[in-house]
């Protein structure tokens, strides 16, 4: 939660924001191959299969490979762990999370943190062309957010010297904390128009 909530903050900071040229797509920050397992395998081959491949969760797949759920090591926290199941006897089907939420593959990251804040959950499944091919995580989310605030200062700094021409991003205004679709770098921030203003008239005074 304290991770989630972290996202969240940062995103309003002004560190999770997007441009139509600039923005980082989901597609550069997923996890991928996609690693499956069958609903009617027991929740302790899917441990298993997460351990050996130092994952927290399976794609849950049919007999004609179309997916149908995911299980999550919190699926089996919560439902087998805390409930004092035995895995061996519980089969993925029961404790599964259905259907699997997804997203395109060509989404920005932003995106995919608004469908798992509203989804309330964190992980999505990413599609390209209507197929899986990718999971990208809370975790994907929180270690590429960093790096798009650097992409972004950057882009300041070329700004300054007169080697880029001038982008529009979309986020929370640093200034005022209000979202807008049309936010320019002033001073090292991103501001939407109106506080950019505030500060242009401030500094004729």
């Amino acid at each position: 939660m304290l991770k989630y909530l972290a996202i969240i903050f940062l995103s309003r900071k002004g560190r999770g924001l997007k441009s139509s040229k600039r923005a980082l797509t989901v597609e550069e920050v997923m996890s991928f191959p996609v690693l499956t397992i069958d609903p009617d395998d027991s929740v302790y081959e899917a441990v298993v299969k997460m351990v050996d491949n130092d994952i927290s969760s399976l794609i849950v797949v049919d007999e004609e490979g179309k997916d149908i759920g995911i299980i999550t090591e919190r699926d089996v926290i919560e439902k087998v762990v805390a409930k004092s199941r035995d895995p061996n006897s519980v089969k993925v089907k029961e404790v599964m999370s259905n259907p699997l939420k997804k997203i395109s593959s060509s989404s920005s990251i932003i995106d995919a943190l608004e469908k798992m804040r509203k989804s309330r959950i964190k992980k999505l499944g990413v599609e390209r062309e209507g197929k899986l091919v990718g999971i990208v995580s809370e975790r994907d989310l929180v270690y590429a957010i960093p790096a798009m605030y650097e992409l972004i200062e950057a882009t300041s700094i070329e700004r300054s010297r007169g080697i880029v021409k001038k982008e529009v991003y979309e986020g929370f205004c640093e200034e005022c904390g209000i979202w807008s679709d049309s936010l320019n770098v002033v001073e090292g921030r991103l501001l939407c128009e109106d506080c950019s203003e505030d500060i242009r008239l401030a500094s004729e005074d």
